[in-house]
């Protein structure tokens, strides 16, 4: 069903895989070439945030303005450019260094530094099956304190409680008078899919089951949708 244009709403866009196309080196991943002019249109009309699972640090490198943003699946919150916050414990913080000392590197595997965070990526693995089960036996004595998130062919660690769901939420009620639209293509995106309801307008990028009302294809289907706020 192609997802319908909101009269008020409250943009919440995904990085990879929505503005920019997935790729093997992460930050090569830059946004399609109509989305930095479409995010300043969007920006100076509607409230807009970015959401992603990157560090904000890193999506400086790649998308030019300085829009709010939640970085590291809820965890970081700020202004590209600008002053960012990290809501994480100290607990949460001594966990993760620990795993980063034995992550099981192997074949195509590799881990990626998101500031306080990192990813384990097994993208380039000759043997995806193998490295998964790798890292899952590596998790199995994961701490409360954390969650794992699997992506597509990768896998980080959130402190638990904390997702793009929860930051979300939180400011869609300090916008009552908005519809929230959200557009996402990751595993990570169905937590603000479920946090906003029916209520909002959830949009999935690409295949895949998903919570979302509605579905569009690509990045190029993301840009024809958005040009319709455009004045």
């Amino acid at each position: 069903m192609t997802p319908p244009v909101a009269d008020n709403p409250l943009f919440f866009l995904d990085y990879d895989g929505t503005l920019a196309p997935i790729v093997d080196d992460p930050m090569q991943a830059y946004p399609h070439e109509s989305v930095p002019d479409l995010l300043r249109a969007l920006e100076s009309e509607y409230p807009l945030w970015i959401v992603t699972g990157r560090f904000l640090n890193d999506v400086e490198q790649l998308l030019e303005g300085s829009y709010r943003a939640i970085g590291l699946h809820g965890i970081q919150e700020g202004t590209l450019g600008g002053r960012k916050e990290n809501a994480i414990s100290d607990e949460a913080k001594r966990a993760i260094e620990r795993l980063r000392r034995t992550v099981p590197m192997g074949d195509g595997i590799r881990v990626e530094s998101k500031g306080p965070m990192f990813a384990v990526h097994y993208r380039l693995s000759g043997d995806k099956k193998g490295a998964r089960e790798a890292i899952a036996e590596w998790l199995k004595e994961l701490p409360d304190v954390l969650t794992p998130i699997w992506g597509k062919d990768v896998v980080e660690l959130r402190p638990s409680g904390v997702s793009k769901g929860t930051a979300v939420r939180r400011i869609a009620d300090s916008h009552p008078d908005r519809t929230p639209v959200y557009l996402g293509d990751d595993v990570t995106d169905e937590d603000a899919f479920e946090a906003l309801g029916q209520d909002a307008l959830t949009i999935k990028v690409g295949p895949g089951d998903t919570a979302a009302r509605y579905r569009l294809s690509d990045a190029e289907a993301v840009v024809q949708y958005l040009n319709h706020y455009i004045g």
